[in-house]
């Protein structure tokens, strides 16, 4: 731009000298030209000068300007084969994902199904399991019918043996008689020290034996063996032994009330009867709430 800003100082001198005004003072015999031709000739130098000025500045800037659009297409045309191949590659992706989501989708349709099936099942089977529970209970309370548990027999050579036994039972509840004794032995909890022996566990050959043993020892109790208090127990399972125990504070808390009478069932519900009025409980929470509010809030009634 600049060579040709040169090169047209020199053009426009040699136009210059072409114009009217021009030849007109070279026309004139020696004369010197006035302020007025002057400040003529300044304009139409400016008028020409700008005029040239801007017709090179505007091929300038349309040359640089196509150079730079053919740029700009170039990289334009780059980035839409770009943008292009990774829409392709972004296309196929989102088919594979497609085909991936209608494949997971029809396979959690058929395991909804099968989990609809297998939950059914389980409860199906979970009504089978507290069925068969309650009857293995059922069973094994039977089979412990027999049985008393004996405590705080000290632990001495032979003395759980079936002989022994029996003859303890008989001393202790003070029988005219011998109780026929099948098996017995101690717990199979670890061998204690001091003074916790293992409760003795024996299986009476007779069930009316046992349940005489276990009146006697209500009646007569404290029981005393060798100068120490034993007692003696129904052989519960672990499960209703636990049921029964929950019921300790209720009995506790009506003990010393002659106007009330209680009971444990098997296997495990507390009958308290009040006034005459008779109330069977298997939750120890509902039977401590009766008690509290319809027993203990009343003054108790002395029957003698």
């Amino acid at each position: 731009m600049a060579d040709k800003l040169r090169r047209f100082k020199f053009d426009a001198t040699e136009r210059l000298a072409s114009r009217p005004i021009t030849r007109q003072l070279a026309a004139e015999e020696g004369e010197s030209p006035g302020p007025d031709v002057m400040e003529d000739i300044k304009a139409e130098i400016l008028v020409s000068l700008k005029d040239d000025i801007s017709q090179i500045i505007r091929e300038e800037l349309k040359r640089a300007l196509s150079d730079n659009l053919q740029e700009l297409k170039s990289e334009i045309h780059a980035v839409r084969a770009e943008i292009a191949s990774s829409a392709a590659a972004v296309g196929s992706r989102l088919d594979a994902i497609e085909t991936d989501v209608v494949d997971v989708t029809n396979g959690l349709s058929t395991w909804s199904d099968e989990v609809t099936t297998l939950q059914s099942v389980v409860v199906e089977l979970k009504g089978e399991v507290k069925v068969l529970r309650e009857k293995c209970e059922d069973l094994e309370g039977r089979m412990r019918r027999g049985n008393i548990r004996i405590v705080g027999i000290d632990e001495q050579p032979n003395s759980s043996s079936p002989s022994e036994v029996s003859k303890i039972i008989r001393q202790v509840l003070k029988l005219d008689r011998d109780v026929k004794v099948d098996r017995s032995h101690r717990s199979l909890a670890p061998k204690k020290t001091g003074d916790n022996p293992r409760v003795i566990i024996a299986k009476l050959h007779y069930d009316g034996d046992a349940v005489d043993i276990l009146r006697r020892a209500r009646e007569n109790g404290p029981l005393m063996y060798n100068g120490k208090k034993i007692s003696i127990f129904p052989d519960y399972t672990a499960a209703v032994a636990k049921a029964r125990a929950a019921f300790t504070d209720v009995r506790k808390a009506l003990q010393g009330r002659r106007d009330v009478r209680f009971g444990l069932f098997y296997p495990a519900k507390l009958r308290i009867t009040h006034k005459s009025v008779s109330k069977d409980f298997q939750d120890p929470k509902k039977a401590m709430d009766f008690v509290q509010d319809t027993i203990l809030s009343s003054p108790a009634e002395d029957n003698t």
